[in-house]
C-alpha cells in the first residue's frame, strides 16, 4: 500500500465521492494505474502494451446464409452503430470492438465441403495433419505457458474424429472430446483457485468498488477522444485490481451450482424441454471460459458448438430464443437472395430446424434465425469480457466449418474477429477476403488470419509455414 500512500489513499469509511474523484484523478493524470496494476497483477493478467493476452477460438456449424449474414456495407470503417446485416445484427453495439472478415477462405486441406473434413481442418489448416502436430490453438498455448487450452463444448456429440480442436500426440481419429458439462467443469477449474485473500483485501475491493462508481461522472467531462481512450484503460485496469482484491483471488470462485448437461452424448431424439437447454448452457460455457481468464487459469480457450452436419437431434434451433429470431426476420420480410420472395414460416421443433437440413433450404427461415442466434452469443461473450476489464486485450475468433451453408466449400467464409489487442490492432472495420465463389478469388484465408491471431499473443514462430499472416 506504499504506493497508495503517495497518492493520500483514504480509507472507505473515509471516503466521499468528492476525495475518490481527486485520487482517480491524481493517479489518472500521473498514469499510474496501469504501471500500478501490471506490478500488482504481473503480464499473465494485465496485457502488455500492443498485445492480445488471451484468445478465443468460438465455432459455431453449418455456415451462413451469406445474403444475410454479409455487411450491407462496403469493406473499409464501419460507418456507424445500426445492424450491418440481419446474420450480424446483435453485434451492433460491439461495431468499433470488431473486424468483419467477409468471405474469407477456409483453408481446411483436400476434400474441402464435407462437413466432417471441414471441422478436421479448420483449426489444423490441414485436416489430414499428422499425430505429432496440432491445431493453431495448441500451437498458440505451447509458447504462452503451462496453462494449456481449455477446451469446451456444447452438445458436440461423441464422435471424437470431428472435434475441431487437436492436441499434440493424438491421431485426428482420436482427438480429445471437449468437456460439455458446464457444471464439471465449473468443478474443475475452481479446483485451479489457490489461495485467498487477506483482511486487508475486502477494504482493497471495497474501494475500487467506490472508484469505478465514480467513472460514469468522470466519463462525462470535456475530453479528447485520447484522453477518453486512456480512461478506459484506467478503469479496466481498476476492475482486475477489483477483481484481484476479492477474497478468494479475485471475483475467480467459479459457481458450481450451475446447470449440468446429462444428454450431450445421448443417442436417442430429445424433448422439446431438452433442447431449450441448449442457449443456457452455452452461455455457461462462456461464463466459465470468461472466469478461467479473469483468475490466469487459461490464455487459450476454445468453445465448440454443436457440430456440422446432422447433430444426432442433440440441437433443435426452435427453442425460445431463436424461434423469436425466426418470427423477427418473418416480420422484417428478410430475403435469402436479392431474387427470392421473403422467408417462408415453419412448424416449431421440426427436425429441420436441427440446422444441417436447414442450411440447405436458405429459402426457409430456420438457417438464418440459427446465426443471428449465434452471434447474440458472441455479443453476450463480448458483453462479459467487458465486465471483467479483459475486453481490451483478449481475441475472439468466431468461425464456421463451411461457408455458404447451402452449397458448402470454404470461399465464402464469414468470421468475425472481435475484443482487441491491447491497442495494436485496428478495430471497427471490414475486410473483404474474396469473391465468396468456390475455386474463385482468393485474397486472404484462416491460413493467414490464424497467423495473425497467434502474432498478436506474441507468437511469431510456428511449425507450419501456412500460418503466414497478413490478414489484419
Amino acid at each position: 500500500m506504499k504506493l497508495f500512500n503517495q497518492f493520500r489513499l483514504p480509507t472507505v469509511k473515509e471516503s466521499t465521492s468528492q476525495s475518490r474523484r481527486k485520487f482517480l484523478q491524481r493517479m489518472a493524470q500521473a498514469g499510474v494505474l496501469l504501471p500500478l496494476a501490471s506490478s500488482m497483477l504481473g503480464q499473465k493478467v494485465l496485457a502488455q502494451g500492443g498485445s492480445a493476452q488471451r484468445v478465443l477460438f468460438l465455432y459455431y456449424p453449418n455456415g451462413v446464409v451469406p445474403y444475410n449474414w454479409l455487411p450491407q456495407q462496403g469493406a473499409g470503417a464501419i460507418s456507424g452503430s445500426q445492424e450491418l446485416s440481419f446474420g450480424l445484427g446483435p453485434l451492433a453495439p460491439w461495431h468499433n470492438r470488431m473486424i468483419v472478415l467477409q468471405n474469407l477462405t477456409l483453408d481446411i486441406g483436400a476434400g474441402a465441403g464435407a462437413h466432417y473434413n471441414d471441422m478436421r481442418g479448420i483449426l489444423t489448416g490441414n485436416n489430414q495433419i499428422s499425430r505429432e502436430s496440432a491445431s493453431i490453438d495448441h500451437l498458440i498455448a505451447e509458447q504462452l505457458g503451462s496453462e494449456g487450452v481449455l477446451s469446451l463444448g456444447v452438445r458436440t456429440g461423441s464422435r471424437s474424429d470431428i472435434m475441431i480442436s487437436k492436441p499434440r500426440g493424438y491421431d485426428s481419429e482420436t482427438r480429445p472430446i471437449p468437456n460439455n458439462d458446464p457444471a464439471d467443469a465449473a468443478q474443475k477449474l475452481a479446483v485451479g483457485i489457490q489461495g485467498g485473500g487477506s483482511d486487508s483485501n475486502g477494504e482493497k475491493q471495497a474501494y475500487y468498488e467506490a472508484v469505478l462508481n465514480d467513472f460514469d461522472s468522470l466519463a462525462n467531462a470535456t475530453l479528447d477522444a485520447a484522453r477518453r481512450d486512456k480512461l478506459t484503460l484506467h478503469e479496466n485496469a481498476l476492475k482486475r485490481l477489483r477483481d484481484l482484491a476479492s477474497n478468494q483471488v479475485g471475483q475467480c470462485t467459479f459457481n458450481t451450482n450451475v446447470m449440468s448437461d446429462p444428454y450431450y452424448a445421448s443417442s436417442s431424439q430429445l424433448t422439446p424441454t431438452e433442447w431449450q437447454m441448449f442457449p443456457h448452457l452455452a452461455r455457461a460455457q462462456v461464463d466459465n471460459i470468461v472466469g478461467a481468464f479473469s483468475c490466469g487459469l487459461h490464455r487459450v480457450a476454445t468453445l465448440q458448438l454443436s457440430k456440422g452436419d446432422e447433430n444426432g437431434n442433440l440441437v433443435n434451433y426452435s427453442y425460445d430464443e431463436c424461434w423469436q429470431m425466426a418470427q423477427d426476420a418473418i416480420n422484417q420480410g428478410i430475403q435469402s437472395t436479392s431474387e427470392s420472395g421473403p422467408l417462408g414460416a415453419t412448424t416449431r421443433w421440426y427436425n429441420e430446424f436441427a440446422s444441417h437440413s436447414a442450411s440447405h433450404r436458405p429459402g426457409d427461415v430456420p438457417h438464418t434465425a440459427q446465426v443471428r442466434w449465434y452471434h447474440s452469443l458472441l455479443a453476450y461473450t463480448l458483453q462479459q469480457l467487458e465486465n471483467k476489464g479483459l475486453l481490451d486485450d483478449t481475441l475472439v475468433v468466431m468461425f464456421s466449418e463451411v461457408g455458404d451453408g447451402s452449397k458448402h466449400g470454404g470461399a465464402a467464409g464469414a468470421v468475425t474477429l472481435a475484443g482487441g489487442a491491447g491497442g495494436a490492432l485496428q478495430m471497427g472495420r471490414i475486410i473483404n477476403c474474396g469473391d465468396g465463389i468456390n475455386n474463385g478469388q482468393r485474397i486472404f484465408g484462416t491460413h493467414q488470419l490464424f497467423g495473425d491471431v497467434a502474432r498478436y499473443l506474441g507468437v511469431n514462430s510456428l511449425p507450419e509455414s501456412h500460418w503466414s499472416g497478413g490478414v489484419v
